[in-house]
């Protein structure tokens, strides 16, 4: 591709802002372009607090797969990853002394790619393409399937994605990926939240680029999980939810502009 670097796929879309290279921005990697990184000004410039949110998501991601090692599970499947950069769930089980089986999904083919090569030498990890809304596609993957054992419980991870789309796309695919799941499994969310600190500039921003941007209500993001058991601490934001510190107040919780949970399948 002229001109392109050389992590470019020929598949990628270069006119548009990916959402998987605006959040490597963010969270300050390599695999970006300029288009990508326009949008992370205007949405710095839009809430100055973003950056420390992604932080505090990445942190949020790290804690969720150590509770989920703590209970037993050892199978994550993790749609819209993203680039499985430092912090991700094969490193933080690794690091915990875990051979958890972890499957990366994700729509854009430069955030696969580039998950290929990191994975490469770990048989417990893929990295495969695929979209949140072909959920059969992606449980019926042979390269998921052949890692992932969907009769045993499984880690659900879908995080800083549900809110690019609005209910009538998010609500019934979600009630697919819940059936699929057996008892003993979790799902993880985190869901932009309407009325925090810069929320309305945010919506603004990110209409312009994804039209069905929607920001929710705690309530809506609650619902976002069904009849699944919410773990305590609930439905928070991100620095709330079982901080290794957990006499660490949070200051400004609202600056935060997303809530996280996980809930357990009864």
């Amino acid at each position: 591709m002229n001109g392109a670097p050389d992590w470019i796929t020929a598949d990628a879309d270069t006119e548009r802002p990916s959402i998987a290279r605006f959040y490597d921005y963010l969270l300050g990697g390599t695999h970006h372009l300029e288009v990508d990184r326009e949008l992370g000004r205007k949405a710095i410039r839009a809430a100055p607090g973003l950056i420390l949110l992604m932080r505090e998501n990445r942190k949020f991601l790290r804690r969720a797969v150590k509770c989920a090692l703590d209970a037993g599970i050892d199978q994550f499947l993790d749609i819209g990853s993203g680039i499985p950069a430092r912090g991700s769930i094969h490193e933080t089980a690794r690091k915990a002394g875990s051979r958890a089986r972890v499957a990366y999904v994700d729509i854009d083919p430069v955030a696969v790619s580039e998950g290929k090569a990191i994975l490469a030498g770990d048989p417990e990890g893929v990295s495969v393409l695929g979209d949140v809304f072909e959920p059969a596609a992606i449980l019926e993957n042979p390269e998921v399937r052949a890692l992932i054992d969907l009769d045993r419980p499984v880690v659900l991870l879908i995080l800083n994605v549900i809110h690019f789309f609005p209910d009538s796309k998010v609500l019934p695919v979600l009630e697919t990926y819940r059936h699929r799941l057996v008892s003993g499994s979790m799902l993880g969310l985190s869901v932009a939240m309407d009325g925090t600190t810069g929320a309305e500039a945010i919506d603004e921003l990110y209409r312009q680029e994804y039209e069905g941007f929607t920001l929710r209500s705690r309530e809506q993001i609650e619902a976002l999980f069904g009849d699944f058991e919410l773990l305590e601490p609930g439905v928070v934001y991100p620095p709330e939810w079982r901080p290794e510190d957990p006499g660490r107040t949070v200051v400004n919780p609202e600056r935060y502009s997303s809530l996280v949970g996980v809930a357990r399948k009864r």
